[in-house]
């Protein structure tokens, strides 16, 4: 038996959009439900800061994603950071929380030029695991599975994600520990400020 209702979530830049699409690509089939895209979309917004960035309407996006889970049979991948805050846990089958390493991700988000309080916000979120505890509060450990992209193609963490949905790899959690990481590195006050 394969789960059908996958959410990939984490902090921008660990890779949940690619993920996704060679996840749907080794599986022969699937529907990806960006929750950004769908909350532009459906005018889920209730304001839009050049600081800030977007603020979304939680509870129309929970209506709107509720409804798409109910219409599907098949394999459907939420992919989105506020996964945890919009999903109702009972409609879902699996959760990955993809990690990065901050000083990859610091590179990954320069690269798309986010703003520096933006990166700093991001990077001190990875480091203290905020997707994951989130997810976890959420989900419940049960359903979590966290997976280190750092370094890795995209490619072989989707193929991760499918033997997780077939049921032929474990699920685990505590597998990421950036605060350690960074600490022993002597960067941990650094990159909290960065």
């Amino acid at each position: 038996m394969t789960y059908t209702k996958l959410v990939i979530t984490g902090n921008p830049g660990v890779g949940k959009h690619t993920c996704a699409k060679y996840v749907v690509e080794k599986m022969g089939s699937g529907n990806i439900i960006d929750i950004n895209k769908l909350a532009i979309s459906h005018n889920a917004i209730l304001d839009k800061d050049r600081q800030r960035g977007l603020e979304i309407n939680t509870r129309k996006l929970a209506k709107l994603l509720a409804s798409r889970l109910k219409e599907s049979r098949s394999l459907i991948i939420i992919v989105g950071h506020l996964a945890p805050y919009v999903l109702d846990p009972t409609a879902i089958d699996i959760v990955t929380v993809l990690r990065r390493s901050p000083y990859e991700l610091i590179r990954t988000l320069e690269e798309r030029s986010y703003p520096l309080h933006k990166i700093r916000e991001n990077v001190a979120s990875e480091i203290i695991g905020v997707s994951l505890y989130d997810s976890i509060q959420n989900f419940g450990e049960e359903k979590i599975a966290e997976l280190d992209t750092t370094a890795k193609r995209p490619e072989d963490i989707a193929m991760q994600v499918v033997r997780l949905l077939k049921r032929k790899r474990p699920k685990k959690i505590g597998t990421v520990d950036w605060l350690s990481l960074v600490h022993k590195k002597g960067d941990l006050p650094k990159l909290l400020e960065y």
